[in-house]
């Protein structure tokens, strides 16, 4: 299958949290850090979230702390029921996966809110089919893709196959409970782990940056 080069990003604690029990998440991670990340976002074509982290975060994805072009942003929402008034509306292009067979007046109001809609089918999670999101990128032109979260979107991404590269901001904090930056992946056994290779360890202020590619 033909897909974008994806890089997963995540920004967590010490512990593996990216946001508290209550959803509180601002900031984990250093103003550095925050920085190398939206210098990830200038090097995409695409970055991709969920709709909860559109629904929690209400982020702009755009490049703002570092020089660069803002990439196109991909937001997985099944019924289409993100509010018009969220900031990822605004300023570079918006794609909204949704599921096949959504409500037609759905699909015309996101239209007209200024959206792409692209209906994707179901995968054997019962997730939305990232490969065919992918597939339609390559398609679109693009190809290298962010993706920023949440917590299931970045494990149905590692379960399909598709990360090439894992850029993991470590905060020197611990949590104890929260919201894993990586959800259930339904292994039992350490020897079914997504394998890492190719490591990169480096200090960015009092954070770690820790970079690897996925072993196929």
């Amino acid at each position: 299958m033909q897909k974008p080069f994806v890089t997963l990003k995540l920004a967590q604690t010490l512990d593996g949290c990216i946001a508290t029990t209550l959803g509180d998440s601002k900031w984990i991670t250093s103003a550095a850090s925050r920085a190398q990340g939206h210098q990830l976002r200038a090097e995409a074509d695409a970055i991709l979230v969920g709709a909860g982290t559109v629904r929690a975060d209400d982020p702009e994805l755009s490049v703002r702390l570092v020089e660069g072009k803002s990439p196109t942003k991909i937001v997985l929402d099944a019924q289409l029921d993100i509010a018009p008034d969220r900031k990822v509306f605004d300023g570079a292009p918006l794609i909204l996966i949704a599921a096949e067979g959504v409500a037609q007046d759905r699909i015309y109001a996101r239209e007209s809110d200024g959206a792409q809609v692209w209906q994707v089918g179901k995968s054997h999670a019962g997730q939305l089919n990232l490969a065919q999101v992918m597939a339609r990128m390559i398609q679109s032109g693009l190809q290298t893709l962010l993706i920023e979260g949440g917590s299931r979107v970045a494990a149905s991404a590692l379960q399909d196959g598709l990360v090439d590269r894992l850029v993991v901001f470590i905060a020197p904090k611990i949590l104890g409970v929260g919201l894993p930056s990586v959800g259930a992946l339904g292994f039992e056994r350490i020897a079914d782990a997504i394998q890492l290779q190719d490591i990169d360890v480096k200090p960015i202020g009092d954070d770690l940056m820790y970079t690897a590619h996925i072993k196929k």
